[in-house]
């Protein structure tokens, strides 16, 4: 079987060809080893490939399987890790010069539970200084190219990741998301970004951002593929005090059942009626048709608290924020890249105790509010984001005409909410601008209910093969 065939098969598929020994595990290890070498100084998605460790690991998976020991539908499975989730025995950088011979002596607890399905670690992908911010830069170690366009960005800071996925260098990677940092990178690369529910899956192992909002999830080309990993890395971990011990349920359970009969809310309110591009806005109200053709009924519901919202997370994201970066900063601010320090800087002093405690009670009594609307429907749809991927040399976004910064006052209204309320998110492609970017549709479901998400996510990839099929060409 050629490279480009096993490069482009989804992870469900791989794994029903690993599993019936159509192809073995090296052979796909090559297969995608082979393209990181063809293409990744154009993208910039590995900052370090594992290849020799790769090939051991998919020599054991083969002898495995040949013995009868099939461990899942991973096994065998070559992915990518975001570079500020540890890796034992692989650099893990933080996407920060003074962490660039950080060598981690133990796995995260999401990359340990791949591990242990018989995944197979391919390298560790780019991230935005620290996973600071929703750009693609980084001052150290390069700036990630979006391969629909490498003139344009993959936004951030799971950016590596992103654009390794969406290349075809690998079928699945780990991304972390505390604004939109899986969401936002799989939007603008077309394909398939998961925010878990808070809590689902462990941050142990994990640089943090902010705590409270930090999430890890799976980056892929189909929603079933994320079902498969969530599948594997959710559950307690009692090393995580933000780790929700709740059972795990099968996540690919509800996938036959289409949507039919379920309910479906618009709410720009929710994302406080921020300008959407024409463009954009066409390719949504399209999906809004689709999911009516489908057999959901689709309501407007209101919300009146999105200012509220907006400030809550400026507020409690500022604080936590600097927890973790005030006693690196008071050390060496001046090991920090120019971008990250504007962003520390910018918060010092900003946030006192009293004003931070007041947020975290108004975060809960928003958070309620948010579940409220769940009375009424069983998802919410909005745009991913409102504009397709600016340029590199001018961080730019364009909507109906206008440009301004790419940056969180872009990302925020649409993606950190679901952050603020931890409550899952899904963005999967729904078309294309005129110019052949992707556009992202972004659906939102009740805490634990990940699996009714993926669920529409899924139905709608399967309406939508047109959309979903179209590759970069690199």
């Amino acid at each position: 079987m050629s490279d480009d065939a096993l490069c482009f098969m989804t992870v469900h598929e791989l794994g029903n060809r690993i599993r019936n020994r159509e192809v073995s595990a090296t052979e796909v290890v090559d297969a995608h080893i082979r393209r990181i070498e063809a293409i990744n100084s154009k993208v910039l998605g590995f900052l370090e490939v594992t290849a020799e460790m790769a090939f051991e690991e998919a020599r054991i998976a083969d002898a495995e399987i040949a013995k009868g020991n099939y461990r899942g539908p991973l096994h065998g499975i070559p992915y990518g890790v975001k570079d500020i989730i540890d890796t034992a025995s692989v650099r893990t950088t933080k996407g920060s010069a003074m962490y660039q011979d950080n060598v981690p002596v133990r796995d995260a607890h999401c990359v340990a539970l791949l591990k242990k399905a018989g995944a197979i670690l391919l390298g560790k992908c780019h991230t935005q200084e620290f996973a600071s911010g929703p750009l693609s830069l980084n001052p150290f170690f390069g700036t990630v190219r979006n391969p629909w366009d490498l003139s344009r960005t993959t936004g951030g800071s799971s950016s590596g990741s992103a654009a390794s996925v969406a290349a075809r260098m690998c079928s699945m990677a780990l991304g972390t998301d505390t604004g939109s940092s899986i969401r936002g990178p799989a939007a603008l690369c077309g394909i398939v970004g998961l925010k878990p529910t808070h809590g689902r899956v462990s941050l142990s192992g994990v640089a943090p951002n902010a705590l409270s909002f930090d999430h890890v999830g799976p980056i892929t080309r189909s929603a079933m593929d994320a079902a498969l990993i969530l599948q594997v890395i959710s559950g307690y971990d009692d090393e995580d005090p933000y780790s929700n011990d709740n059972p795990v349920p099968n996540y690919m359970t509800e996938f036959s059942e289409g949507l039919r009969g379920k309910r479906v809310g618009l709410c720009p309110d929710l994302y406080n009626n921020a300008e959407v591009d024409s463009q954009v806005m066409h390719s949504f109200e399209k999906s809004v048709d689709i999911f009516r053709e489908l057999g959901a009924s689709v309501n407007v519901i209101r919300f009146e608290h999105a200012e509220r919202f907006l400030n809550v997370i400026q507020t409690i994201l500022s604080a936590e924020f600097l927890e973790f970066h005030r006693p690196i900063y008071e050390k060496n601010r001046d090991g920090y890249g120019d971008v990250t320090k504007k962003a520390i800087e910018s918060r010092l002093g900003t946030v006192s105790l009293d004003q931070y405690v007041r947020a975290q009670r108004e975060r809960e009594l928003l958070r309620r509010e948010v579940y409220r609307l769940f009375h009424e429907v069983d998802m919410i749809i909005t745009p991913s984001l409102p504009c397709v991927a600016p340029p590199v040399d001018t961080w730019k976004a364009t909507i109906n005409g206008k440009e301004m910064d790419y940056s969180l006052s872009i990302t925020m209204p649409f993606l950190t909410p679901q952050n603020l309320t931890g409550f899952p998110a899904v963005a999967v492609p729904m078309g294309f601008s005129s110019f052949g970017m992707p556009i992202s549709l972004q659906i939102i479901g009740m805490p634990e209910k990940e699996a009714v998400i993926l669920k529409a996510a899924h139905t709608f990839q399967e309406h939508t093969s047109e959309i979903q099929s179209k590759t970069p060409s690199l």
